[in-house]
């Protein structure tokens, strides 16, 4: 496995033992139904009300298997089942030692992006997802950085996670307003964020998300004018806030998705988004929408969005295909293959 030999180290001493044990656990435990039948979609508990707690419900729901989903506390009261999606790649590493048998079981990850730290280094993450039946990766761009450190290319599946182009409904342009939806963390970008608001005060800005109060300089955007945060409204809310929305702007350094630009895409919003996560991949420049360097600076980016609100292309038609039943029929192949 590629990786920092120290990082190695510390994980065979600190973490490794733990899942050996797991692993002869599992070895004296019933093995797979060659059948798959029942599966299993886990997430959080505190993922519930937000993206990844839809993704579950909406994937298992369109599943042609016998699909729940299980928002856990604790992974070892995780139901048995013939298979599992678990909806990011920690949680498939926690389960592994919680709840051993999974290891007979069919497992599939999704893995959102790198998110390394001293308890998930990136050696432990690698070592737990070669365990597993397949991963899937949001875009071209995490598969091949999962194979240059370590991660078996052939359990690598790209899939753009879908979104609903019933529950997102199209919508004609023409409020002038701009938007923007995550829950806030360091690599949203805040401070591109402040500059596009600050210097584009002639146009009205919405933020749709959650814990933004956690960033020091928060307070200064509240003070802008032209600025509404809208602090977690209820999912159902969202085809509503997009269809106030002409443009969309995603200025975030590191991504997996992200599932917005999806969303207000098939709203009909024009993107304008930073060079991470699909949105290469879905994001034709100039066509369907702009796209800037993640070291981009707000003087880069404002004469993009201005572009955006000239673009006249339907934005909806060019990324139907990602819904979530193509989505879930993918996810049962690989279940049932």
């Amino acid at each position: 496995m590629k990786g920092n030999l120290g990082e190695q180290v510390y994980f065979t001493l600190v973490h490794k033992w733990k899942y050996l044990w797991a692993m002869l656990v599992a070895k004296f435990s019933a093995s797979a139904s060659k059948k798959i039948k029942d599966v299993v979609f886990v997430a959080r508990e505190l993922d519930k009300e937000w993206i990844f707690g839809a993704k579950v419900r909406r994937l298992s729901r369109n599943s042609s298997l016998n699909a729940t989903t299980h928002y856990h506390n604790k992974l070892r009261d995780l139901p048995d089942a013939d298979g599992y999606f678990f909806i990011y790649q920690n949680y498939f590493c926690r389960c592994i030692r919680s709840k051993p048998s999974i290891l007979n079981k069919k497992n599939i990850v999704m893995f959102t992006h790198p998110n390394w730290d001293k308890k998930y280094s990136k050696t432990h993450v690698v070592w737990c997802l070669n365990k597993a039946d397949y991963i899937i990766c949001l875009n071209s761009e995490i598969k091949n950085y999962l194979t240059e450190i370590g991660v078996r290319p052939e359990l690598l599946k790209v899939l753009h996670i879908g979104t609903s182009s019933k529950f997102f409904y199209s919508h004609e342009r023409g409020t002038g307003d701009i938007g923007f939806c995550s829950s806030f963390h360091a690599r949203k970008n805040p401070k591109l964020l402040y500059n596009i608001v600050k210097h584009m005060p002639n146009r009205t800005f919405h933020l749709i998300g959650q814990n933004w109060d956690n960033y020091d300089g928060f307070q200064e955007i509240l003070n802008l004018p032209n600025f509404t945060y809208h602090e977690e409204i209820p999912y159902e809310k969202y085809p509503e806030m997009y269809s106030k929305l002409d443009v969309f702007v995603s200025p975030s350094l590191l991504e997996g998705g992200p599932v917005p630009v999806l969303e207000a895409m098939m709203s009909n919003c024009v993107p304008v988004a930073s060079k991470t996560g699909y949105c290469t991949d879905l994001i034709n420049h100039g066509e369907n929408g702009f796209l800037f360097d993640v070291d981009a600076t707000y003087k880069d980016v404002i004469p993009l969005i201005e572009k955006a609100f000239q673009l006249k292309a339907n934005i909806r038609e060019t990324v139907i295909p990602y819904t979530w039943e193509n989505c879930a029929k993918t996810i049962d192949n690989l279940f049932l293959n």
